[in-house]
């Protein structure tokens, strides 16, 4: 007959501790992170996150039945307004991912369209 190890009485309170850890911080962080999320529709940021994808920000953008308007302040970035629900499914598929930063913050900015 198999018998199970018996484990020290620490072990289950530690284990208890660390995870109400995890999930305090996680609820602390979580409206921070709000801020980030893409707007409905409007101006987002498009983000590579790596480098291949970078030349296609602006196919992927213009797919999506976006605007590609001014540089970012992120490298290789672009400020692009459309609708969320058709250009994050592209961001994504391409490696990028869209995010609301208020171009006002991010310094002067001129929705220009690209043909």
């Amino acid at each position: 007959m198999h018998q199970r190890p018996i484990l020290p009485a620490t072990a289950a309170p530690r284990s208890r501790l660390s995870l109400a850890l995890a999930w305090q911080a996680m609820l602390l962080l979580a409206p921070g992170l709000l801020i980030f999320a893409p707007p409905v529709n409007g101006t987002m940021l498009l983000v590579p996150l790596y480098p291949a994808s970078a030349v296609t920000v602006e196919d992927a953008a213009l797919a999506a039945g976006g605007t590609v308007g001014a540089v970012g302040p992120l490298p290789r970035s672009r400020f692009v307004e459309g609708d969320r629900a058709r250009l994050l499914p592209a961001a994504l598929r391409r490696g990028m991912i869209l995010v609301s930063v208020s171009p006002r913050i991010c310094g002067e900015f001129q929705m220009e369209p690209q043909q």
